[in-house]
């Protein structure tokens, strides 16, 4: 039997012989139907705790990957040909065929099967895990991320995702009664062309720098804190503070960035600065901000550990995946959008993902965006439900666009509808309005 030595002790890992020699022997027995029965359970030859269990399943795979019939003489006559003959040997296998439980109990015997397979790994993770702790230059975070994996799945027990439709209704029901699935981006534009965001699901905004990329995402933050929801944000190019100043100016009367940069503060100024430092300090206790986290691995660990309802990240470009020496930016790009999909269908989220553009756009002729100027754009675009674009035409021609006008193109919508909006929008109030109308009222008043 494998054993392992923890704290000078030899600790024999988790089997049960037993029910595998009864799950083989069922399948031998029956064949392919059988097979399929506790394949659910039992993925690959891994499972099994004995070489010899784990070449005969082996086996069984390869017959039945190539439909041929699964049987005591077809999976000795495969062993021989994989050179594992030795380690099961025919009176082996018919042994395996005698005395064996009954057909009905095959399902439990495999989840007990998985059960200790799962119990080892965690094992065998955690032991792992204590040892390179005290290696001063081994990078931990994927040894953690493996061995979150295998607590989940030991609390679980559940390999097979399948739910009952009656499980799946009720939860269908729920969101078309509560409409808990949707958060509303609280931003009218937005709201009108995509219906808001939908929890499991990720929206991509692009633009090219100083087009307010970041100044459009904070009024979205702004909004969902003052829902009630808990938010976020992965700010991977701008300090938490000038972030922080950012949403100051927005939630001040009339303070101006340039203001806080600069340093100049009249008196009323200083009152207004008072208030929205207040405002904030009262109202955004549920804004979580990051500026330290480099890579991928640290992000999803926070994201697991505060299941925020929506997670805003600025921008994927900056985040640095570990991808055993492959520096492939196209599959680190897909790496990161697909886990991010799988995190926020882990903890019911929502994904607001901000992303650079492709240098091409300034030198076309027609500087719109497009779903083509997403920097590695066919991973994007096939997992973002949403992908839109913001472009401040200002900095391309001062004639043909107004300084106080913005553009928000959405170019894909997979439950809404595409389309452009001309709002209003002053990066130095750090504000986006419906209309550049409001923007002349706001002006005025």
């Amino acid at each position: 039997m494998e054993t392992t030595q923890i704290n000078g002790n030899m600790k024999m890992l988790p089997s049960a012989v037993d029910a595998e020699e009864s799950v083989l022997g069922i399948v031998l027995l029956n064949g392919t139907s059988m097979y399929e029965k506790v394949l659910p359970w039992i993925k690959n030859e891994k499972v099994f705790y004995g070489e010899d269990h784990q070449n005969i399943w082996k086996s069984c795979m390869v017959l039945y990957k190539h439909h041929q019939k699964i049987d005591t003489i077809t999976v000795m006559n495969k062993l021989k040909e994989m050179k594992k003959e030795d380690s099961a040997s025919g009176y082996y296998l018919s042994g395996l065929t005698n005395d064996i439980a009954t057909i009905s109990n095959v399902v439990t015997h495999a989840k007990i099967v998985y059960e200790k397979y799962v119990q080892r790994a965690t094992a065998l993770s955690a032991y792992s895990l204590f040892d390179v702790a005290h290696d001063q230059y081994y990078d931990i975070q994927s040894q953690l991320l493996e061995h979150e994996r295998l607590i989940d799945e030991l609390k679980s027990i559940q390999p097979s995702k399948k739910q009952t439709i009656d499980s799946v209704m009720d939860d269908t029901i729920q969101t078309i009664e509560t409409s808990n699935n949707i958060i509303q981006f609280g931003y009218a534009p937005l709201d009108s062309s995509s219906r808001g965001m939908t929890r499991k699901e990720i929206t991509i905004l692009g633009g090219r720098p100083g087009h307010g990329k970041t100044t459009l995402m904070i009024n979205v933050i702004s909004s969902l804190v003052k829902q009630g929801r808990k938010v976020m944000v992965f700010s991977r190019e701008m300090s938490k503070e000038e972030l922080m100043k950012k949403l100051i100016i927005l939630e001040s009367k009339d303070l101006e960035y340039s203001i806080l940069r600069d340093h100049k503060i009249s008196k009323d100024e200083q009152q207004q600065l008072n208030e929205a430092i207040l405002e904030i300090r009262t109202k955004y206790q549920d804004l979580i901000i990051y500026d330290n986290i480099r890579n991928l691995s640290d992000t999803i660990r926070e994201i697991t550990r505060h299941k925020p309802d929506v997670i805003f990240d600025d921008y994927v470009q900056l985040i640095q995946v570990d991808m055993n020496g492959n520096n492939d930016r196209r599959f680190q790009i897909e790496t990161i959008m697909m886990e991010y999909k799988w995190v926020i269908k882990k903890i019911n989220a929502s994904a607001f993902l901000l992303s650079q553009l492709n240098r091409e756009i300034e030198r076309r002729i027609d500087p719109e965006p497009k779903m083509s100027d997403y920097a590695e754009s066919g991973v994007i675009e096939q997992v973002a439900e949403t992908a839109m674009f913001v472009f401040y035409g200002y900095n391309f021609n001062h004639e043909e666009y107004g300084q106080f006008e913005s553009k928000i193109i959405v170019a894909k919508s997979r439950y809404g509808q595409i389309g452009q909006f001309i709002v209003g929008f002053n990066g130095n109030r750090c504000k986006f309005y419906v209309s550049p109308l409001d923007v002349e009222n706001r002006k005025e008043n």
